[in-house]
């Protein structure tokens, strides 16, 4: 059953937040409370196990400023989330090191669409061994851009099967990645961009009930048996503006789920509730929606 919009703040505990927040340094954000209010309930509803861990940032890109920060410097596993950090140390090995030994060939460039669109793990493993492992990868990204991918253990390439469970990062690396990309303060960030915008199904837009379906969506899923994630820039248009955020979501499991398809599809629908509440928040805050 659909709620209305007053409905759904009221059960993700979001009306009258403000009121009765502590005025304190320490205290959560409404967003944050909320989110925490719901992950609660969800825990008590029996869609999130005792075995589960989260993590969720948010980034308002028009105030820019962190509307929540939960278990964000945690570092979790990756999956697929992995391999827009592939690709960027490929762009910066082309732009930084060497453009005609790590050409952006349309073979390149293919590849690395088919990385996040269909979520290729072959062509994740090309580039891997063109970068001289994931310890290559590591190494150019904390070479050069230390300051954010502060977290991340980037140490197996994607197996057999994509049963990767070894990367790790934070939310805070992936929405750190977000901004720097969004302000082109990256090598190659108007081109990944341009892959990462490429509709594809997503958990922080598609099957939302209130995120706007006119919205742009910049991101990359991963999945896993142990794994849930999605991260991403979501840019609405209202008032011929540009009002986009970053929404960095994670749900780790401690034992691989038995039923694959049923696991992954119901935490999906988990992350697709807290982008929600994101969204309504988001909106308030800059009164469109």
């Amino acid at each position: 059953m659909l709620l209305t919009k007053r409905q759904f703040l009221s059960r993700s505990g979001m009306l009258g937040l403000g009121a009765a927040l502590p005025l304190s340094a320490h205290a959560a954000t409404p967003l944050e409370q909320a989110i925490n209010e719901r992950v609660q309930q969800l825990r008590a509803e029996g869609r999130l196990a005792s075995d589960e861990r989260t993590a969720w940032l948010v980034h308002d890109l028009v105030a820019n400023r962190p509307l929540a920060q939960i278990n964000a410097n945690t570092p979790l596993q990756c999956a697929s989330l992995v391999k827009p950090f592939v690709i960027q140390a490929y762009l910066l090995t082309h732009f930084v090191k060497d453009a005609a030994l790590y050409p952006m060939s349309e073979r390149v460039q293919n590849e690395m669409r088919g990385m996040v669109v269909s979520s290729n793990n072959e062509f994740t493993n090309h580039l891997f061994k063109r970068l001289g492992g994931p310890e290559g990868v590591q190494w150019m990204l904390k070479k050069q851009a230390p300051q954010i991918f502060r977290n991340i253990q980037i140490v197996e390439n994607i197996p057999a099967q994509g049963r990767t469970y070894r990367n790790r990062a934070s939310v805070a690396d992936y929405d750190r990645f977000l901004r720097a990309m969004w302000a082109n303060q990256l090598p190659g960030a108007q081109f990944l961009k341009q892959i990462m915008s490429i509709p594809n199904p997503d958990r922080i837009r598609s099957k939302t009930q209130f995120v706007p379906q006119t919205a742009t969506v910049y991101d990359k899923t991963g999945s896993t048996a142990m794994l849930c994630g999605n991260f991403g820039v979501i840019e609405c248009k209202a008032n011929g503006r540009s009002y986009p955020y970053t929404i960095s979501a994670v749900i780790e499991k401690g034992t691989a789920a038995g039923n694959y398809s049923s696991w992954i599809t119901s935490r999906s629908n988990v992350i697709r509730e807290i982008s929600d509440i994101v969204y309504l928040h988001f909106a308030a805050n800059h009164q469109i929606g």
